[in-house]
């Protein structure tokens, strides 16, 4: 994929991770480099099958959710996952750290007080993101 396919401003989420599940690995650990309210990218030793579904538990000082996504790619240093169900509160959430961070040019830290969780799934995203 390359940036004129790609339909969702991502920008650097520093200090986020994530807990990645699927049918072939039980729990890994991994660091959220970038993301968008379409999908992100995880650094991650674990290989996983483009095309395979994980659930994430992703998580930060700011908020955190579970959503399910599926692999996009892999490479030596990770994956690029697309959101399948990322309920509409915790979309947006994203959508408001991506734009304080547009607009002031860095992460603001104090966008959410509390930690949300939403396991409702509103939103079905198209993976060609």
């Amino acid at each position: 994929m390359n940036k004129a396919q790609r339909r969702a401003v991502r920008i650097p989420f520093i200090g986020w991770e994530a807990d990645i599940t699927s049918e072939y690995q039980e729990h890994t650990r991994a660091k959220v480099v970038n993301m968008s309210i379409g999908g992100a990218y995880l650094i991650t030793e674990t290989e996983y099958k483009p095309g395979s579904k994980v659930t994430l538990w992703i998580k930060s000082s700011q908020m955190s959710f579970f959503v399910t996504a599926q692999v996009l790619r892999n490479d030596p240093f990770g994956i690029a996952v697309c959101f399948l169900d990322l309920c509409e509160s915790d979309r947006n959430s994203i959508l408001e750290i991506i734009t304080r961070f547009l607009s002031k040019g860095k992460p603001d830290t104090s966008v959410v007080g509390e930690t949300s969780v939403c396991t409702e799934s509103h939103l079905e995203l198209n993976c060609n993101l």
